[in-house]
């Protein structure tokens, strides 16, 4: 008898543990749908376009749904700021891995920036979230703090690189930090009036200016 009920209470708990990381999973791919619908309406129609109905008919779910995980526009508005940095960190993790066995070419990093700003829409995401900062009090401690984050790994990454690519008397890191700006830029301008042809002649531009003055 005694190992009986040993075995219906191991059952049971391991029965709830089921359900406790079901309930998880669920949870996880709910606040995922949100998240993503989020900033696929941010690149679409812009940071003050996007309303929670917007989004919740992108996601497919319920008003009710989305009030659950994230109880107002702001914290679903910040979490979703949050998912951009963390995505465009784990490229910038991915691509410190991929070099950690040799010295990267200052250029090389230079490239890869390129891409990661302009493949997708995570950059112009975020360019709309730094406009909305500047003048949404909400917003702007959130902004700050991962903006912060991004760019002192992307600085790492610079000083990282082979020193003698960098023009005398600045650092790797600088011109890393300060290609970052300029790609920022473009993407703001790309929405404008910035051609593609014209992205990348500026940019070929910027490179040679910069990398061959050593």
């Amino acid at each position: 008898m005694l190992k009986k009920s040993q075995s219906k209470s191991s059952s049971k708990v391991a029965g709830k543990a089921a359900n406790r990381q079901t309930q998880e999973q669920r949870t996880d791919a709910m606040r995922a749908r949100l998240l993503e619908a989020t900033l696929e309406l941010i690149a679409e129609e812009g940071w003050a376009q996007t309303s929670t109905l917007k989004i919740c008919a992108r996601a497919g779910v319920s008003r009710g749904a989305q009030t659950h995980h994230f109880p107002t526009k702001d914290s679903l508005l910040i979490a979703a700021v949050r998912e951009i940095v963390l995505r465009y960190q784990r490229e910038l993790e991915n691509a410190s891995d991929q070099e950690s066995s040799r010295e990267r070419k200052l250029e090389e990093l230079f490239d890869f920036l390129w891409d990661a700003c302009f493949e997708g829409n995570l950059l112009t995401c975020w360019m709309e979230v730094m406009v909305a900062a500047r003048t949404d009090a909400a917003l702007r401690p959130a902004v700050r703090e991962t903006d912060f984050n991004a760019i002192e790994s992307m600085r790492a990454l610079g000083a990282r690189c082979e020193s003698n690519d960098a023009p005398k008397g600045i650092s790797a890191a600088d011109l890393t930090e300060l290609t970052v700006y300029l790609l920022r830029g473009m993407v703001v301008h790309r929405g404008v009036h910035l051609k593609d042809d014209d992205k990348m002649r500026l940019f070929t531009l910027w490179k040679k200016l910069v990398l061959s003055s050593r």
